[in-house]
């Protein structure tokens, strides 16, 4: 008898709850740019990052534009004293203004437009924006008379990507973008603009995904400014970061050989962020393909990471994808002496399902499809930290729905899953590696 479709209730948007940043005597500093500080805001309430030092409004839009009359209004509303730091985003924010009939380069602009509209990239309309861009980061010098510090940030993940990959390169050897240059840039502002030149060195750390968005030592090398700093050497941020990443894990996960496999995006990006040292795994951990998971010797702990998302299955679907699962985790079984299944993937769409934007979109439509149900039909007897144990998914999750976890996120995991330990020891184990990345 097969069962109905199960009607999800309504579910509640998690409400995060912040420090407070607020001070009745100093100032408020106003933190301006795209998602990016939509991001910071989110990471700041999740205890992802160190609290700021000074009180400070964060106001971040997606595909925030420099010239954004969001931004005049914005400041309009600051008193004399604030200071701003502005996180420029990329210049063709803001794109879709050119197919506005009344359009005008001039600024401040009278209405507001987000993102990037692919069919109008061109480098006549990239130039267009740019001037823009720079006009009103001009009259933003001019108003706020030294209160104001710009970080170029998407230009210097850009210009890093294009580096790296050869593009515009002249014969000479020389780089230069048809448009923008951070060189150029830099010099134009470079009474108020962070000298973020040398992030051409380490981009790939940097970075987690195509909108340039911070990774954690991206964050931690911008907390530095954003607590005071005039000046920030960030090999030394990396070699912090390293440190006590490792003083990290060496306190919270196991010291026995563990084994990481599976078909999930979790062992993918996780995988990624190890190759691109925004993560590490100590010697004795080791990520394989499942083709290779089956005959590797040496190691006390498998987690198999499987890959079934079930919010787009049927009942039969779901049925196949529970068969591949056992079938996977019985070979493992054969050759591993512990094997934990932890369904990051199907669990990560239902946390993302809670929030607002997404409210149920990516859950399944029967029980059988609920992560909760899969561990109970496929978790081998014993297993101790299911992934549904962990309920504080957002500091664990990024922001969006890529499924990207966050280092807290891959912490906690990796940590309960090959150790009995509580969600409160790895966050305060967590505090204490975020004091020593200062």
């Amino acid at each position: 008898m097969h069962s109905q479709p199960k009607r999800m209730p309504p579910r509640q948007t998690h409400k995060l709850i912040t420090r407070p940043i607020m001070s009745k005597t100093t100032p408020e500093r106003l933190i301006i740019g795209p998602s990016h500080v939509v991001r910071l805001r989110h990471a700041l309430a999740t205890r992802q990052l160190p609290e700021l030092t000074l009180p400070s409004r964060l106001i971040g839009v997606g595909g925030l534009p420099i010239w954004s009359p969001r931004i005049t209004k914005e400041l309009a509303t600051a008193t004399p004293e604030s200071e701003v730091f502005v996180i420029v985003g990329d210049f063709r924010f803001g794109n879709p203004v050119l197919n506005d009939p009344t359009f005008t380069p001039d600024y401040p602009q009278p209405k507001e437009y987000l993102s990037i509209e692919k069919d109008l990239i061109n480098e006549t309309n990239d130039q267009r924006l740019f001037a823009l861009s720079l006009t009103a980061l001009d009259a933003l010098k001019q108003q706020l008379n030294g209160r104001l510090r710009l970080l170029f940030w998407d230009l210097s993940i850009r210009e890093y990507q294009n580096r790296s990959t050869g593009r515009y390169y002249q014969e000479s050897g020389d780089y230069r973008h048809p448009v923008w240059n951070l060189d150029a840039v830099l010099a134009q502002f470079s009474d108020i603009a962070i000298d973020s030149r040398v992030m051409l060195s380490h981009g790939e750390q940097l970075f987690i995904d195509s909108s340039a968005h911070p990774s954690l030592i991206g964050w931690l090398y911008i907390n530095r400014y954003l607590r005071g700093a005039t000046t920030v050497d960030l090999s030394a941020v990396l070699q912090a970061f390293d440190q006590a990443l490792t003083q990290l894990l060496a306190a919270v996960l196991t010291k026995e050989a563990v084994l990481i496999t599976g078909d999930s995006k979790f062992t993918r990006l996780l995988a990624l962020f190890v190759s691109n040292r925004q993560f590490l795994l100590p010697d004795n951990w080791q990520i394989l393909p499942l083709s290779k998971a089956y005959e590797a010797q040496g190691f006390d702990r498998c987690l198999y990471f499987p890959g079934l998302c079930t919010f787009e299955l049927d009942e039969a679907g779901i049925a196949e994808g529970i068969g591949k699962v056992k079938r996977i985790s019985a070979r493992l079984t054969a050759t591993h002496k512990q094997v934990s299944v932890l369904y990051y993937d199907n669990w990560a769409y239902e946390a993302i399902s809670k929030r607002s934007g997404y409210q149920n979109k990516f859950v399944s439509r029967y029980d059988s499809g609920l992560t909760a149900q899969l561990e109970a039909v496929t978790c081998p007897p014993g297993q101790a930290y299911k992934i549904t144990d962990s309920t504080d998914f957002e500091g664990m999750i990024e922001l969006n729905a890529t499924l990207l976890p966050s280092v807290l996120g891959i912490v906690e995991i990796l940590a309960r899953s090959t150790r009995q330990i509580s969600h409160e020891q790895v966050l305060a184990a967590y505090q204490d590696f975020l004091t020593a990345c200062l």
